[in-house]
């Protein structure tokens, strides 16, 4: 009788980015205010997070400190930003403008002020690549030209001669994703990066975002309020309150089974078609100065105990290794 031998591979899962105990605070006049408290991400390569939240809840600080891109009263008190096992709070400025642009590029909200109205669009790009990959003038040229057909940017030889202004606001954004596309970076962060635009124009972009992304397998933090896009586009899904990440999963655990009060009051608050009432979270967030004791969330919660205004929840994980913060789940 054959022995049937069954050998099974366990691929291991390989983490581009991994953010461990990161605290952030602003220096304000004679206080410190925290912005980010204790946030801890994991991005796989080759795929997307999601990073949702009401506006100041912390999301585009927590990205700008992946790019060291953080104000000059910004303190980060304690942590660690591991790209590749690379601790990029320990590296230098020069060191980490050469990987700004080449390994981790930024597509930002308001592509109208991150492009210099005093430069060609052409020219804002070419530099970009000359910079980090040291190549001829023609070269980088031909690679611009490469870049805006990419993201279907019109007769893109003629377009690289014009400046921003000549542009529309969908166009920009569009040159924008060009740029952070121009040197194949592995991690790409976009920071709500359709909030300028109009209805239609987001969509289009939107697209375009998820067409890159599955095309060339790049890693992304998609930052935004918008579930809908969340559910579109995310692998994961880290929602975001006062600072804090307060939920943590697989995005289609997040939507069929969200756990933290907050989470399942943003997704009661998404408008449809069945719902006479619009839901809302009665409340607002807390201001950053505010020091609130326990669960930050408790004045808002509908569900909330004696114990939430007194100690702070503990992290509990569920199945499929859904994260929580909250004492119902203790």
């Amino acid at each position: 009788m054959t022995n049937l031998v069954i050998i099974i591979i366990v691929m291991k899962k390989e983490n581009i980015l991994e953010i461990k105990n990161l605290n952030i605070s602003f220096q304000m006049e004679d206080e410190l205010a925290r912005a980010v408290h204790g946030v801890e991400l994991t991005l796989e390569k080759g795929k997307v997070l999601g990073i949702v939240g009401e506006s100041g809840c912390g999301k585009s600080v927590t990205a700008m400190s992946i790019m060291k891109l953080l104000p000059s009263n910004a303190i980060i008190e304690s942590g660690e930003i591991l790209y590749n096992g690379v601790n990029l709070l320990n590296l230098s400025q020069n060191e980490m403008q050469k990987i700004r642009g080449s390994k981790i590029s930024l597509i930002p909200q308001d592509p109208l002020t991150s492009l210099n109205p005093l430069y060609t669009v052409g020219e804002q790009i070419i530099e970009t690549i000359e910079y980090h990959r040291g190549i001829s003038r023609k070269e980088a040229t031909e690679i611009a030209v490469e870049s805006l057909k990419s993201v279907k940017i019109p007769e893109p030889e003629n377009r690289l001669n014009d400046y921003p202004h000549q542009f529309s606001g969908g166009m920009r954004q569009r040159a924008i994703i060009a740029m952070a596309l121009c040197c194949n970076p592995e991690l790409i962060i976009a920071d709500e990066p359709t909030t300028a635009l109009d209805v239609t124009v987001q969509a289009q972009i939107l697209d375009l975002i998820k067409q890159i992304q599955a095309e060339r397998g790049t890693s992304l933090i998609f930052i935004t309020h918008d579930l809908g896009v969340i559910a579109e586009f995310c692998n994961h899904v880290a929602v975001m309150y006062a600072g804090r990440i307060v939920e943590y999963a697989q995005v289609e655990d997040i939507f069929n089974n969200p756990l933290h009060p907050y989470t399942k009051g943003l997704l009661e608050s998404l408008p449809s078609p069945d719902k006479e009432i619009l839901n809302v979270i009665p409340g607002q967030p807390p201001a950053i100065t505010e020091n609130i004791p326990g669960c930050v969330f408790h004045p808002r919660c509908p569900y909330r105990m004696d114990i939430c205004d007194k100690v702070d929840p503990v992290l509990t994980i569920k199945e499929n290794n859904q994260q929580v913060y909250c004492h119902l789940y203790d």
